[in-house]
């Protein structure tokens, strides 16, 4: 039934039967608006709860039931979602069918009842990349029953089908399996030509290492660390485990279950992607986008971890989105659960304390992030605790850990140690310091030319001291051209003009600025500046007195409302303002 409607009957027996409303026709009303919200505020936990309560309660239409599905699903419970699943089916609503076909199967392959799985799997999907997932489930159903040779013909039997590139990795596990080991190294390098991601990249890694080809795997691990994220995670643990004479067995022996989940890590992980992709696309275009809504990508991810409950990579996702959504507790949790010998454990642990701060846990989230910068294993960890002490005011203690981290860096370093650069020069502003900032803003500059972040703030700083103005607005411009609606860039942009004197040519810039990011002070401030120095003064005071209600640093907040008071001071050579 349509929301509006539902909504619509609850609000007519509401209001028909005043207090004689029964106490389970209220609490059925009250579960179903929890749901509601919970559902609109990504709160899948208290969503799954309440809307679970609900079906049971007996309010079983469509949307109440759909609602109780895909929440119990996106919270980790299968179980309770397979159980579901059949009334999904039969209704006249195909909005879920797909994910109701992939939950009975998931049922079925947890238990190892591979005609059940496949069965399920048998009807046609509605949405493609459900299609796509269901062809490779359905063949590691054909692997769990017969044995992979005949999964890996059934997979080959459909090279006309939409998403085939994603087929690769699971004939190179299916191959291994097997014991077919030159059709498992071709297939893996397939894989990473097409869709295998990040698990194809961690997979033939570990194959290389397996298979005795240890220099091939060096040679694979020193390439996948010059790219950040979780490549040079997968990478340097990699390295660090072929220096210690080990080998890595993760990927032997992939059973259905695993196999069936890292199809549905992939595609969830695909999902995301896109989404995050979109909403990226829509910000830089101007416009203004709500909550992040990552439901279906973590619904896949909670599939995958219940059919293989330590599959690292389907834990560090699903702990992201939980953390992303505000459920904290829980993304501690999952995160927590990922062990040291996981190429993901450090990320894990800073992603753990982000957690922790999020509900107020900050002794225990600094002593976390902490203990993994003395690791000294941890670039990130001690990146992140660098951060944490500068935000606190330790900017003398958070130079001493960017130092560590710049010390550390090669001849030649990766372009993101940019940020280590930037994050010591901030402290070395914030210490006046400038020829320090200085020299590492340009070193920044010099490792990322292409790094907008960096560009600006070397940029601005100039700017702001009103020296090289010239070479601050060809940075400057760079970084706006890169980045055409960041408003921190275009304030600069319009601050640089302001520091040369060009009033007229600064406004409009800084009100353009303004608009992106009307809640930022600093950009409110410069607005009230240029408004004062083009002699309109009630316009400046309005904004310096609106940067009192957007929190300034005690600073920024003391010099507001000194200029409130006495406006700015006259510029050399004119005239004595009017206050």
């Amino acid at each position: 039934m349509p929301r509006k409607s539902l909504f619509s009957l609850f609000a007519i027996g509401l209001a028909a039967t005043g207090c004689a409303t029964s106490p389970n026709e209220a609490t059925v009303v009250g579960d179903y608006l929890t749901g509601r919200l919970a559902a609109r505020s990504n709160n899948v936990g208290v969503a799954a709860e309440a809307f679970g309560d609900v079906e049971t309660g007996g309010s079983n239409t469509d949307e109440v039931l759909r609602g109780a599905f895909f929440f119990q699903v996106a919270s980790g419970d299968i179980d309770a979602a397979a159980a579901l699943a059949p009334k999904i089916l039969s209704n006249d609503d195909i909005e879920d069918d797909d994910l109701a076909r992939l939950v009975e199967a998931a049922h079925a392959l947890k238990n190892k009842n591979y005609p059940g799985a496949r069965a399920a799997l048998s009807a046609d999907a509605e949405v493609e990349y459900f299609a796509a997932a269901m062809i490779i489930l359905d063949a590691w159903a054909i692997a769990g029953e017969e044995g992979p040779e005949p999964a890996l013909k059934a997979l080959a039997a459909k090279k006309g089908e939409t998403f085939r590139g994603f087929h690769p990795l699971h004939q190179a596990f299916l191959f291994e399996n097997a014991g077919l080991v030159d059709e498992a190294r071709t297939a893996y390098q397939l894989a990473l030509m097409s869709y295998g991601g990040i698990v194809a990249r961690d997979a033939y890694g570990s194959f290389l290492e397996r298979s005795g080809g240890l220099d091939g795997a060096r040679n694979h691990y020193e390439l996948l660390a010059q790219y950040p994220g979780p490549d040079r995670q997968v990478a340097e643990s990699g390295l660090r485990r072929l220096d210690a004479g080990k080998t890595d067995t993760a990927w032997a022996d992939v059973t259905p279950q695993k196999g069936a989940a890292v199809a549905l890590y992939i595609f969830g992980s695909a999902v995301l992607q896109q989404t995050v992709e979109q909403r990226d696309a829509a910000e830089k275009a101007g416009f203004r986008v709500g909550d992040a809504n990552y439901d279906m990508p973590l619904a896949f991810t909670r599939i995958a971890l219940y059919l293989a409950p330590e599959f690292d990579h389907a834990q560090r996702l699903a702990g992201s989105i939980l953390n992303a959504y505000g459920d904290n507790k829980k993304a501690v949790a999952m995160l927590r659960g990922i062990p040291k010998s996981s190429a993901f454990y450090e990320q894990a642990q800073i992603e753990v304390a982000g957690g922790l701060m999020a509900q107020g846990e900050d002794r225990e989230a600094k002593r976390l992030l902490r203990a993994l910068a003395n690791s000294g294993s941890s670039p990130e960890g001690r990146f992140t605790y660098a951060n944490l002490l500068a935000s606190e005011g330790d900017h003398r203690g958070a130079v001493r850990e960017y130092t560590a981290l710049i010390d550390a860096l090669p001849e030649d370093p990766h372009e993101d140690a940019w940020r280590f650069l930037v994050g010591r020069a901030a402290s070395y502003l914030t210490l006046d310091n400038w020829p320090a900032a200085e020299t590492d803003l340009k070193r920044a500059v010099e490792i990322a030319p292409e790094e907008s972040a960096a560009l600006n703030y070397l940029g601005y700083s100039w700017a702001e001291r009103g020296e090289n103005l010239e070479e601050a607005f060809s940075l400057i411009e760079k970084a706006v051209a890169l980045e055409p609606n960041s408003g921190a860039y275009i304030d600069s942009l319009g601050w640089a003009h302001y520091q040369r004197g060009d009033y007229e040519e600064a406004v409009g810039h800084l009100e353009h600025a303004a608009s992106l990011e009307p809640a930022d002070p600093t950009i409110t401030d410069h607005l009230g500046d240029v408004y004062w120095r083009l002699g309109r003064k009630i316009e400046a005071r309005y904004e310096w007195r609106r940067v009192l209600e957007l929190e300034p640093t005690e600073t920024l907040r003391k010099s507001i409302e000194d200029k409130i008071k006495d406006g700015l001071p006259p510029e050399t050579g004119s005239p004595e303002n009017d206050a």
